[in-house]
């Protein structure tokens, strides 16, 4: 769990730095922007999307008996924002979903995510620059699965999540668009519900199984899009959610924390992606949920 945090506080750092060093190089045709922007500066509207397919096939008699192996992942990445002069909107979307197949064997479900996530924010203070951001979270499971031995489906259970905070908001674009980075983060108040039908939760912090819970949160966020030359890209998008609850300061260890990295370096259609997922809620389960890939893939 520390080597993980260190890892991620790296790539935060490392992408400070680079913003740093790159500035001088690029003086004449590199801009930068804090969370308000000027008044001169025109709106910005960035969208992508990027679904994924990873395919692995196996085919083995060695033990005598002939066994086929089928496991696929599928990914769908999605990224949308609006920078304007007083009003800022973004939104990601994350889906993925996997199984493996044995001859002789039921399906085994691999992977499973949904994650949405949208955040309106505003200016509130020019000096220092302060914005005030909505951010408003739903992860939950696309198929049948279990957690811990306990049967989960679509929505089923549902984590929701809304926090008002005050931060920042910086980003950085060439003219020619060949590299773009985005770094918010801030400190606020968050409301949140564990939704369920069948799904028993396991611990019951709140003592009600669909009560709202309260408290703290703090939230980094650092995407980096970079177009290396005509054929080859690079896409890296990180997240850090930290949500109190409500005894807080007693038991630091009934907090949520979750952790969302998503990157991925593409030639053409065919590229290398890297995701990883972590999730400590003792909603959920006791121990820490994580899910990570790593997969040649073919994008549409």
């Amino acid at each position: 769990m520390k080597i993980r945090s260190m890892l991620f506080f790296l790539i935060i750092i490392s992408g400070l730095f680079s913003k740093m060093y790159a500035l001088p190089s690029f003086s004449k045709e590199y801009k930068q922007n804090d969370s308000i922007a000027d008044g001169k500066d025109k709106k910005k509207v960035n969208f992508q999307i990027r679904p994924s397919l990873g395919l692995t096939f196996s085919d083995s008699n060695a033990d005598g008996e002939r066994t086929t192996n089928l496991q696929w992942l599928g990914t769908l990445n999605s990224d949308f924002d609006y920078i304007g002069k007083k009003f800022d909107f973004s939104s990601t979307l994350f889906m993925q979903y996997g199984k493996s197949k044995i001859t002789g064997q039921d399906a085994k479900k691999l992977q499973d995510a949904f994650i949405l996530s949208i955040t309106p924010s505003i200016p509130l203070i020019k000096i220092p620059v302060i914005r005030l951001f909505l951010e408003t979270t739903a992860e939950t499971n696309m198929g049948k699965g279990t957690i811990d031995d306990v049967p989960t489906s679509f929505l089923d259970p549902l984590f929701l999540y809304q926090t008002l905070f005050l931060g920042q908001k910086h980003y950085s674009y060439q003219n020619k668009d060949n590299t773009t980075w985005e770094l918010t983060y801030g400190l606020g108040y968050a409301f949140q519900q564990t939704l369920n039908k069948k799904f028993e939760i396991q611990n019951d912090i709140s003592g009600g199984k669909s009560d709202f819970e309260s408290g703290f949160s703090g939230i980094i966020e650092f995407n980096v899009n970079s177009q290396i030359s005509e054929s080859l890209s690079f896409v890296l998008n990180a997240k850090a959610v930290a949500l109190s609850r409500e005894n807080f300061f007693q038991d630091f260890d009934a907090s949520r924390r979750s952790i969302l990295i998503r990157s991925g370096l593409f030639y053409k259609k065919v590229g290398m992606e890297y995701n990883y997922h972590q999730v400590h809620d003792l909603n959920l389960s006791e121990n820490d949920m994580v899910d990570q890939s790593i997969m040649f893939t073919i994008s549409f």
